[in-house]
């Protein structure tokens, strides 16, 4: 299979290497192919969003059958995307990007107002609804620094001792 080698140093960072098999530099520009390899972690974040906070880090879906894990993966990419369509309405407003305001935040004032929606009177939901995106508009986030490290794995903590073996045979 023939390889594509890309290589490319970001300010403060060591060079580094991309391989495609998206051959044809006129096709797929270097430049856009490292944007978007950058623009992948955007989408990482999202799931993690989705299994942390909205999810609230269960291992698994709760459903049994294809399709209700079908249905279920759907009202989770319908849920994550309202909140997102909501945050990126404030956002508008307030003419920052969506990615500067918490989503954590966001989806807690959410469901604050979907589970205390049935007691207010249908006529004055508009003005909850107003309410919760001036809630939302104070959760603008500082803008994210450029990262001074590169990414690396790091060790899992554990609260148990790490077994170390001898370095001499114990005298019988």
């Amino acid at each position: 299979m023939p390889i594509r080698v890309i290589c490319y140093q970001l300010p403060g960072f060591k060079p580094q290497w991309l391989l495609t098999s998206m051959q044809g530099a006129e096709r797929y520009p270097a430049a856009e192919i490292i944007k978007l390899y950058h623009q992948r972690w955007e989408l990482e974040t999202g799931f993690d969003e989705v299994h942390t906070h909205t999810l609230e880090r269960l291992e698994a879906l709760r459903s049994q059958t294809p399709d209700r894990i079908r249905q279920e993966l759907f009202a989770l990419a319908v849920v994550y995307d309202l909140v997102r369509l909501e945050m990126a309405r404030v956002a508008g407003y307030l003419e920052v990007s969506p990615l500067r305001i918490s989503y954590w935040t966001s989806l807690l004032l959410i469901r604050t107002l979907w589970l205390s929606a049935w007691v207010v009177a249908a006529g004055r939901l508009p003005q909850y609804l107003e309410q919760l995106a001036g809630d939302i508009a104070l959760l603008v986030l500082p803008a994210r620094r450029p990262r001074s490290y590169p990414r690396a794995v790091k060790i899992k903590m554990t609260r148990y001792p790490r077994k170390v073996r001898a370095s001499a045979p114990l005298p019988s």
